[in-house]
């Protein structure tokens, strides 16, 4: 187990009895927010001075369980950044594979309330866990709920006739559908990494483009072009990208984020930079030559301007 405290200033610890929030949290998405508020909300009732958090994984169950891991929706840093900016005081971190074959009883009894030392938990209607994912959120309403110990199972939270989950966040971005992600993520997904040097076709041909690669493991939306946002040193731009293979000027294997800069005069290789995904606007296809794809770039940047 190892404790990540939020509270630089008076860091966590978890002797006295804490709150914690169960679940996978890839995306951190607007689902899990709903579980975070529920768990300061029932600190503030039943438990005031508990500090609050999550059990997290340090690496996802499916890249234990699976031959074709699910593809992630943000990063184990992320993730953390995302849940101390929702307020909570700390993560609890576990190697997946240690535990995975604890029956629900041990892992209740042993990570829970001895490890953890955990007095309140929340989890979701679906919540599973233990040896095969056996575990039930009644479970721990029958196991965990002594000796003044609390459990609160959050109902679905719906978008439409939807229920907000991080698979449906991933079919709306291999979709095309960014627009509708952003509306359950509470926010545009995105990709941050550090500017690659690239073959400088789009400088030749007037529009010159920064380079990121997705990281092994990390969802890939519908390839295509997109209006985007773009954060670097500290400054905000909106351009556009093509996500895929560029398969005019490429190979069509390897997998890319190429980004045009709307109104930007400077040299980005090497620097960190974030690309949020606002809006589809077509998918890649591979063009009769250069001219072709110039102009078809242009038309792009026409409709992506008319979008902002």
């Amino acid at each position: 187990m190892q404790l990540v405290s939020f509270c630089e200033k008076q860091p966590v610890t978890l002797a006295g009895g804490c709150g914690l929030c169960l679940g996978h949290f890839d995306g951190v998405h607007v689902g899990h927010r709903a579980l975070f508020d529920e768990l300061q909300q029932q600190a503030r009732l039943r438990h005031a001075d508990l500090p609050l958090g999550v059990l997290l994984f340090t690496t996802p169950p499916t890249a234990t369980l699976s031959k074709r891991p699910t593809p992630q929706l943000t990063s184990l840093e992320e993730k953390l950044a995302l849940i101390k900016a929702a307020g909570l005081d700390f993560a609890v971190l576990y190697d997946f594979p240690a535990i995975k074959d604890l029956t629900p009883e041990a892992f209740i009894d042993d990570v829970l309330i001895g490890e953890c030392h955990a007095e309140l938990l929340v989890c979701g209607f679906n919540y599973s866990f233990g040896a095969r994912g056996k575990g039930t959120p009644t479970d721990l309403l029958q196991r965990f709920a002594k000796n003044g110990r609390t459990v609160s199972v959050m109902s679905p939270v719906l978008d439409g006739p939807y229920t907000v989950s991080s698979s449906l966040v991933r079919a709306m971005l291999t979709g095309g559908q960014p627009d509708d992600a952003a509306r359950l993520l509470g926010r545009p997904y995105a990709l941050t990494g550090h500017v690659t040097d690239g073959r400088r076709i789009g400088r030749a041909m007037g529009f010159p483009t920064a380079n990121l690669t997705f990281p092994t493991g990390m969802l890939v939306p519908m390839h295509g072009v997109y209006a985007v946002q773009v954060s670097v040193d500290g400054a905000c731009y909106c351009g556009i990208c093509n996500v895929g293979v560029r398969p005019t000027v490429n190979d069509g294997r390897d997998v890319n984020c190429e980004t045009f800069l709307f109104d930007f005069d400077g040299n980005l290789y090497g620097k960190e930079m974030t690309v949020s995904f606002l809006h589809f606007l077509r998918e890649e296809r591979k063009f009769e030559g250069l001219d072709e794809l110039e102009a078809q770039i242009r038309l792009d940047v026409e409709r992506a301007r008319s979008y902002f």
